[in-house]
């Protein structure tokens, strides 16, 4: 701290400046802006900038090379006015990202409440249920492809086991979403169980004490003590894998590729597709503005329930 006054005091002598303009310099709140300021211009040309380019080329066809011809807000009349491929893909992207979230839900909750319970070896099996939290998204992928492979696949080698038949998990329309949202959830489940888990543990064994005493069961424990005080804390986890979840592009793109056919299409791949597949980068533009107003629609409503919950406490 002295070497910042030091540094700051040098400064204010070394430059010649206006009476106002020194005594500016000198408030700590207006040093504490400047050297914000490299942060947030950076900020702006990564996430501001793009956003406003997207929203400009929403507005012009353009293919990436020649120069974007502006057509207003044709693309938009064309996604909103009952385009029945990009209602396709947007029912396929709400029921990936809806059921995705349903099964993490159920799947962290059951194992928080597993690792909540003391017993030998608790350690081991949460590090172990925390693995595929750390694997990159794309090896995730790459192994559930191998793992559903029609052949050689381990999912079909173990249904050959037991005498059934094989299942093309992801070369049949029936199946491809769903497969894909089983290699989501498993890499991200230990998102919602760890957040479930520390928020048990914040919860005050008294209360589970004194119910006991009045003759409740487990069930009813969990119902009226552990759901109460993990609501906030499903809420914000719901709302961060949705939106997750909802904007995923790799595990659909490497699994399916959004095939076969538009069984498995959703809209970060169906983005990419039109701009770089059918050069419509215009279009994709649309789509991407339109998935934008989605994402901050859900995020808004969910903030809101959010703060109703925390005023509930």
């Amino acid at each position: 701290m002295v070497k910042y006054y030091q540094l700051r005091n040098q400064f204010l002598n070394r430059v010649s400046l206006p009476r106002k303009y020194r005594h500016l310099l000198s408030k700590e709140s207006v040093w504490g802006w400047l050297f914000l300021v490299p942060t947030l211009v950076s900020l702006g040309l990564v996430s501001v900038y793009p956003v406003i380019r997207a929203a400009y080329l929403s507005m012009n066809e353009y293919n990436g090379i020649t120069p974007p011809t502006w057509v207003g807000p044709a693309h938009y009349v064309k996604i909103l006015s009952g385009w029945p491929e990009f209602w396709q893909v947007l029912l396929n992207t709400v029921s990936w990202a809806f059921g995705s979230i349903i099964i993490m839900l159920i799947v962290g909750m059951g194992f928080a409440v597993l690792l909540n319970r003391e017993f030998r070896g608790r350690n081991v099996v949460q590090g172990l249920l925390l693995l595929p939290w750390a694997m990159p998204y794309i090896a995730v992928a790459l192994n559930f492809q191998w793992m559903y492979n029609y052949n050689l696949g381990v999912f079909n080698g173990l249904l050959r086991l037991v005498g059934l038949g094989a299942i093309p998990w992801i070369g049949s329309s029936k199946f491809a979403l769903f497969s894909a949202m089983l290699g989501w959830v498993w890499r991200n489940f230990p998102f919602f169980m760890i957040s479930f888990l520390a928020a048990m543990k914040a919860i005050p064994d008294s209360l589970y004490e004194a119910a006991l005493v009045d003759g409740s069961s487990r069930w009813e424990l969990f119902r009226h003590i552990t759901l109460p005080y993990l609501q906030p804390v499903i809420i914000v986890t719901t709302l961060l894998m949705s939106l997750w979840t909802f904007n995923n592009f790799t595990m659909i793109f490497v699994l399916t590729s959004g095939g076969p056919g538009m069984s498995s299409m959703v809209l970060p791949v169906y983005v990419y597709n039109n701009a770089f597949l059918s050069n419509s980068v215009g279009l994709a533009s649309a789509i991407g503005m339109v998935m934008m107003v989605i994402m901050l629609g859900y995020g808004l409503v969910y903030l809101q329930l959010y703060r109703q919950d925390i005023g509930q406490v």
